[in-house]
């Protein structure tokens, strides 16, 4: 026997074949030369797929020795390479992959071929030619691992192997004789028999692969592939064909599993995999870049472990212990949803919508996957939309009522002057024109205040809030700057934060005459676990311009023009343990009522003055656009009003 490992495919060729005198040879070259000096019994040849060295092997065989059987051995082999080898004659074809007892098929593929091959050959005799042929591929698809059947040109089944009849259902012999039919669809049949033509049309191909369902004898439908290879007689007619089947389900399972990975290991969130008891099955990489966790110390945890480890907190936890519930008890399919806040390992709170599918196997459960997905930037995004819809609504208000009514007086006014020739009218007019002008200015300020701040540089408080006093009219009030520190800000839109705080506190403020005492107090004193302290290195007082009113900012109380006595306001820093964290706007006046405080920056929250109530609204939308916070506090010693405004970056000197 010669056995030609031409593709080096079979390394333990050798050990199958124990019991046979083998001569290996490694080249067409040299199994042509073993063949014609010889003459073995039997050439095992090896192959790697279906258009390899073998077919230059076997052909090299059958010019030497057209009668000498071939068994061709595939290590891992397809229905392709198995309808080539019937296009190309061998004896035999063994799909070692396929075997149980590789060793054991090889050896049986081989005697039936000597023992096929031990007469003389076709004679020439039509009957002896077709009986040999018969026996041929009888031979073949006995040996065969993968299903394998042969039909007739009138497409009777003629046989099929023990992989075939266990494929549709049926015993061996029970097929035999039946049309093709009997075991697939007429659909199939002629998709079957189109791939034929074209191969004839195509000038004598090797084989095609098509796709076909079985029919088995349960009446169950089976997706397959089936390789078509052609039979020919001696005079090149179309004699049958053989067809060797798989099963594309398992291939297909194949590939949707490798999708369904690929899918959740690029996926853009984060993938958890529950079993029944809170168990991790499985998660994806996405879930290491949020956690900061490697995938092998999520794995095996439970929930209630990733709790410990503060992966997740309580309210993830018990939200999706609550959404399982529900789901359990629900009738639908349907996921069930909710958000959470969760902070991650570099100290951001970030909002993940979660959505939470039952795992079941035949109604039982078995858990659960969870699919995280970031949607902070969107609620982000709905947050400013909804704000600026709400501006829109200001805008409208104003158009239509705050504008309309200085409008109507200087009307009214002025027909009056005009019938009377009382100048003394006109004076209202002008009031109502001014009026009109701090309307427009306002809703200008709002409008540059309605988007979130883009680029911030370092600016120091003291320059910025002198800034901001300077185009103010402040009268005889006076300003007491305690800190040079930079903070990171919109500088022209904290000018205006300083602006709407002064205005509000000077048209509104009043002292005492121990208001300095006071003052002295602030740099020293308290609110709730904050400290204001003063850098100690800069305290400016500054005082400018006129009194005169103004009716665009909002506070508290009445004041009595004739008497309007000086007010005192002061900026320094907030400290949050020992660590500067923002800035305070204090002033020495009556102060604001606890009960007035949680509307204090709503629109529209006017004074007694008449003032639109847009001033601390401004400075509230300054605060939002960068993200810092505020809030209303008692000043020094309960008196006064005192504006905190904290998550702010200050750089000490």
């Amino acid at each position: 026997m010669v056995a030609a490992d031409l593709a080096g495919a079979v390394p333990d060729l050798g050990d199958l074949l124990n019991g046979y005198a083998v001569e290996r040879v490694a080249t067409v070259a040299a199994l042509r030369r073993v063949v014609a000096d010889t003459r073995p019994d039997c050439v095992v040849v090896t192959c790697d797929g279906p258009n390899g060295a073998w077919r230059r092997g076997v052909a090299a065989v059958c010019a030497v020795e057209p009668a000498l059987p071939v068994v061709l051995v595939a290590s891992d082999g397809s229905e392709r390479l198995a309808a080539a080898a019937v296009e190309a004659d061998v004896a035999a074809y063994v799909n070692l992959a396929a075997e149980s007892d590789p060793g054991g098929r090889l050896a049986a593929a081989v005697e039936a071929a000597v023992e096929r091959g031990s007469g003389d050959g076709p004679t020439g005799n039509g009957s002896d030619a077709e009986q040999a042929r018969i026996d041929h591929y009888r031979t073949l698809v006995e040996t065969a691992g993968d299903p394998m059947y042969v039909l007739d040109a009138d497409g009777t089944l003629q046989m099929y192997n023990g992989a075939m009849a266990e494929r549709v259902g049926y015993e061996s012999g029970d097929l035999v004789g039946s049309s093709v039919e009997r075991f697939t669809t007429p659909d199939s049949v002629a998709t079957a028999d189109a791939a034929l033509q074209r191969l004839f049309a195509n000038g004598g191909g090797t084989h095609e692969t098509v796709e076909i369902d079985l029919v088995t004898a349960a009446d169950e439908r089976v997706p397959c592939e089936v390789s078509l290879a052609p039979i020919r007689d001696d005079d090149g007619a179309f004699a049958g064909s053989v067809g060797v089947v798989r099963d594309i389900n398992r291939r297909t399972r194949k590939r949707e599993l490798e999708r369904y990975k690929r899918i959740f290991e690029t996926v853009p969130d984060v993938l958890f995999v529950f079993d029944a008891d809170g168990i991790v099955e499985t998660t994806n990489e996405r879930a290491t870049e949020v956690f900061g966790i490697d995938r092998a110390d999520l794995i095996g945890r439970s929930y209630a472990e990733l709790l410990d480890a503060e992966v997740f907190g309580w309210e993830a936890v018990n939200r999706y212990l609550e959404t399982v519930a529900r789901l359990l008890d629900s009738d639908t399919d349907a996921p069930g949803r909710f958000e959470v806040t969760l902070t991650t390992p570099d100290g951001r709170d970030r909002t993940y919508e979660v959505h939470v599918t039952l795992r079941s196997v035949d109604g039982e459960f078995h858990g659960t996957v969870g699919v995280m997905r970031d949607i902070t930037e969107r609620t982000r995004r709905e947050a400013e939309l909804e704000r600026q819809n709400e501006r829109l609504e200001r805008f409208a208000s104003v158009v239509s009522h705050d504008l309309r009514n200085p409008l109507e007086v200087a009307r009214g006014r002025l027909e009056l002057a005009q019938e009377h020739g009382d100048d003394r009218h006109l004076e209202h007019v002008d009031g109502a024109l001014d009026r009109m002008e701090t309307i427009v200015d306002d809703l200008l300020a709002l409008a540059r205040q309605g988007t979130a701040v883009q680029d911030t540089q370092l600016v120091r408080l003291d320059r910025t809030a002198r800034a901001a006093w300077e185009v103010v009219e402040t009268g005889d009030a006076t300003l007491t700057v305690a800190s040079d520190c930079p903070v990171r800000a919109d500088g022209s839109r904290l000018q205006q934060l300083f602006e709407n705080c002064f205005r509000n506190a000077v048209e509104h403020g009043s002292t005492s005459p121990d208001s300095q005492a006071r003052q002295d107090a602030v740099e020293h004193g308290s609110t709730g676990n904050r400290n204001s302290q003063s850098s100690g290195d800069v305290a400016e007082e500054t005082s400018a311009g006129h009194r005169t009113e103004s009716d665009d900012a909002v506070e508290h109380g009445d004041r009595d023009d004739a008497s309007a006595p000086t007010v005192s306001v002061r900026v320094g820093l907030l400290y949050d343990d020992g660590q500067p964290d923002g800035f305070y706007v204090e002033d020495d006046g009556p102060g604001i009522p606890v009960d007035q405080r949680d509307h204090l920056f709503e629109y529209g929250t006017a004074g007694s003055d008449g003032g639109m109530g847009l001033g601390l609204a401004i400075v509230e939308d300054i605060v939002d656009a960068h993200g810092w916070r505020i809030r209303v506090a008692d000043g020094a010693d309960r008196s006064g009003a005192r504006f905190e405004v904290t998550g702010v970056t200050v750089r000490e000197q």
